[in-house]
């Protein structure tokens, strides 16, 4: 089974950060690449289901939401992406008035891909759309 984490210090406060990522429907507003997104459902059971610029799709449910934690889980039920058994989770740490930490986390098992390769996409994709976060936030 694969894993990934990536954490980011942002400039931003922790909360202002929460309220962002909590809206399971809005990661188009930040995220780059989301051609598409629809939800159905509201809360936990939502499911999102995005359209990214290169035409690949993913399906998402949000499994949990912690506003004490500020923490979320969510799981992927389709995908066009080399992944199965995909589990991640959102948390943010506060670190002063205007300072937080963001870490991205996942496991997933790798299907028609090498498991290292899966990673550094993973990786890759939560940098970028982290980075987008910041930058949305920080307008």
């Amino acid at each position: 089974m694969g894993q990934v984490s990536v954490k980011v210090n942002m400039p931003v406060a922790a909360d202002k950060v929460w309220q962002t990522l909590k809206d399971f429907g809005g990661m188009n507003k930040w995220a780059p690449g989301i051609a598409q997104l629809s939800l159905t459902g509201t809360g936990v059971g939502a499911v999102r289901t995005m359209t990214f610029q290169d035409g690949s799709r993913v399906k998402e449910r949000l499994e949990s939401l912690n506003d004490d934690s500020r923490s979320l889980t969510y799981t992927i039920l389709e995908s066009t992406l080399p992944v199965e058994g995909y589990v991640a989770s959102l948390t943010v740490r506060d670190l002063g008035p205007t300072r937080c930490e963001v870490e991205w986390f996942s496991t997933f098992r790798a299907r028609g891909a090498a498991e290292e390769d899966v990673s550094r996409m993973l990786t890759l994709g939560y940098r970028r759309s982290l980075s987008g976060l910041q930058k949305s936030l920080q307008r």
